[in-house]
C-alpha cells in the first residue's frame, strides 16, 4: 500500500514499512536460492564414491612480452613475431620471436616462460623459406627440456617487406604438450 502526501502541489508516494520488509525478505531469499551448494552423492551401504580426479596444472606458464622487453633482451628487428590468435586486433604482447641469423650464423628464438625469458635454438626446419624462417621449425631450450614446434601458413604480404602468418606453437615439456593457436608476421 502507498500513502499519498500532498506538498507544494505534487503528490509524493511513500512506501509502507511492510512493503519494504517484504522487499528485503524476498531479495534475501532470492540470493539464498542462487547460492551454489555442494551436493554430496548418497551411497548405499558398501558403495564407495571416488572424488573426481584433480586437473593437473600446466607445468609451464607461457607469458606475453612487449617490444620493449624484447629489445631489452638484445633481440628484435628482422624475423618472425607470433602472438595469440585474435579477431584482427593489434597485439600488445607477443609469445614468440625468432630473429634472423647473426654474423656467426647463430639463430635464436625467444619466449617468456614462468616469468623468465628463455632462449631457444632452432634444431630443425622444413618447408618454404620466408625472411629467414621456414614453414615448419623446431626449437629446443639449452637443456633440451623444452621443445617448441612452430607450424605456420603464409598469409597476405604486408607493408614494406613482410608477410602475415598464422599457425600453431606446440610446447612439449615434462611429458605435457600445450598447443597455442597463433598469428603474426615475418619480415625485415
Amino acid at each position: 500500500m502507498i500513502d499519498q502526501k500532498r506538498g507544494n502541489g505534487m503528490i509524493h508516494r511513500r512506501p509502507k514499512r511492510s512493503f519494504l520488509l517484504l522487499l528485503v525478505v524476498g531479495w534475501g531469499s532470492a540470493i539464498a536460492a542462487c547460492t551454489p551448494t555442494l551436493d554430496r552423492p548418497t551411497t548405499n551401504a558398501g558403495d564407495t564414491v571416488s572424488a573426481p580426479p584433480e586437473r593437473s596444472q600446466p607445468s609451464l606458464q607461457v607469458e606475453g612480452f612487449t617490444l620493449d622487453e624484447l629489445f631489452a633482451q638484445g633481440s628484435g628487428g628482422c624475423g618472425m613475431t607470433l602472438w595469440h590468435q585474435a579477431d584482427g586486433q593489434q597485439p600488445t604482447e607477443f609469445l614468440f620471436f625468432n630473429g634472423l641469423p647473426d654474423a656467426a650464423g647463430h639463430q635464436g628464438a625467444l619466449m617468456k616462460l614462468d616469468g623468465e625469458f628463455v632462449r631457444l635454438r632452432r634444431t630443425a626446419a622444413a618447408g618454404e623459406e620466408f625472411y629467414g624462417q621456414q614453414r615448419s621449425q623446431t626449437f629446443a631450450s639449452p637443456d633440451n627440456a623444452l621443445q617448441v614446434q612452430v607450424e605456420t601458413t603464409l598469409g597476405e604480404p604486408g607493408e614494406i617487406e613482410s608477410v602475415a602468418v598464422e599457425g600453431t606453437l606446440q610446447l612439449q615439456h615434462n611429458g605435457t604438450t600445450l598447443d597455442l593457436p597463433v598469428q603474426g608476421d615475418a619480415g625485415c
